[in-house]
């Protein structure tokens, strides 16, 4: 759905040249891993649940609507996302974290 509304679903491994070819320096770039069990109960609802799950269960019509699977292959992934919030689940994703210096503003405030 993000490649058909014009957006990169792998936007962060593209963060640093991105960055590097729009001109900013001390670029640093890291992964970010959320990692939820039921020890984590807080992380159970409000990412797992709350936050990726509820995520995907928003594009349900959007997804089904596009012809890229069945009702059925979409209800059945978002029953996993759910499985993973169980006693005996885990749920793992990982995102990209980047900062950097705006070099021109920079320079310009250094100058004045």
């Amino acid at each position: 759905m993000q490649a058909r509304a014009r957006g990169n679903a792998l936007i962060g491994r593209a963060l640093y040249p991105l960055l590097t070819a729009a001109g900013f320096g001390e670029i640093y770039v890291s992964p970010r891993m959320v990692y939820v069990d039921s020890s984590k109960p807080e992380l159970v609802e409000g990412f797992t649940k709350n936050t990726f799950t509820a995520m995907i269960e928003g594009i349900r019509q959007s997804s089904l609507d596009a012809g890229l699977m069945s009702e059925r292959e979409f209800d059945k992934g978002v029953a996993d996302l759910y499985r993973t919030a169980e006693a005996d689940g885990v749920f793992c994703y990982t995102f990209f974290k980047a900062r950097a210096v705006n070099v021109s503003s920079a320079t310009a405030h250094r100058e004045n």
